[in-house]
């Protein structure tokens, strides 16, 4: 499925999320750490990450979980803009809350070396999320903006069976640039085709090409992905992460869920 959703369209979207009433205690921000002898096993990532939990610190084993990738401009180990990353600013001006969210950083090696998102890492990250969260393993969803929507294809393609639902907005599909593309599209295709993704690029996007996006969707489908669609926003650029403000994600996010080795909906109502 191919969309293009027009500007006034896409703007009543976001304001009637907009409009829910206020939320009576926030979620809980907090800054949490790796172990050091866990950190050090990572190459390109801030071994303090973000956690954001539900009002009143409500998460339990029932909970899904939302692992929420950056782009390159939030590399580093400055948490300060992380902490109201997109999904974490909507869900903190909602009545409800129902999605612990995890934000890693990617940060520069010991050498001070710059680099992406790796795949390693973030199982690392994941590995101890499980250790120290509680959260539903069921209903594990992967987002990221830009570079952060490469991570996205990158470890969504390594391990599909950690996640119930992909969304990739303006993603790159290589490493080294915005412009690069893996050779390992087809492989990469071929292992998420059982698993719900959701592809959102703006149509005027100059950084990161649409046709990025339109040529993973095209792939998916010819490896058999009968729940991917693509949405291109119309007039949008490379800048989207306002789209993370549409309910509309989410609840279709919540759609899915995992059982053993296959991906099934299950729907849970967005609160």
């Amino acid at each position: 499925m191919v969309a293009k959703i027009s500007p006034y369209v896409y703007a009543l979207a976001v304001l009637g999320c907009m409009t829910a009433g206020a939320v009576d205690e926030p979620m809980k921000i907090e800054v949490r750490r790796l172990p050091d002898a866990t950190a050090a096993t990572t190459k390109f990532l801030n071994p303090e990450y973000v956690v954001a939990t539900p009002a009143a610190g409500k998460a339990t084993d029932k909970t899904p979980l939302i692992i929420y990738l950056h782009g390159a401009g939030e590399r580093g180990t400055d948490l300060t803009q992380l902490k109201s990353a997109p999904p974490i600013r909507y869900f903190n001006q909602q009545t409800e809350q129902p999605f612990l969210i995890v934000v890693p950083q990617c940060a520069p090696d010991k050498s001070g070396k710059q680099d992406e998102w790796q795949a390693e890492d973030l199982e690392t990250l994941f590995h101890q999320l499980e250790k120290e969260h509680p959260f539903d393993r069921s209903r594990v969803y992967l987002i990221g903006c830009s570079m952060g929507g490469y991570g996205t294809w990158l470890w969504g393609s390594a391990h599909p069976e950690r996640f119930a639902g992909l969304a990739p907005h303006a993603g790159g599909l290589g490493a080294g640039g915005p412009k690069a593309v893996s050779p390992d599209l087809g492989t990469w295709a071929k292992r998420l085709a059982p698993l719900p993704i959701w592809i959102f690029h703006g149509d005027r996007d100059d950084v990161v090409p649409s046709e990025r996006s339109e040529r993973m969707h095209n792939l998916l489908k010819s490896a058999g992905a009968k729940q991917v669609r693509l949405t291109l926003l119309a007039g949008k650029g490379h800048g989207i992460a306002d789209n993370l403000r549409a309910p509309e994600l989410y609840a279709w996010l919540l759609r899915y869920r995992r059982e053993g080795n296959q991906v099934v909906e299950a729907p849970l109502p967005l609160k």
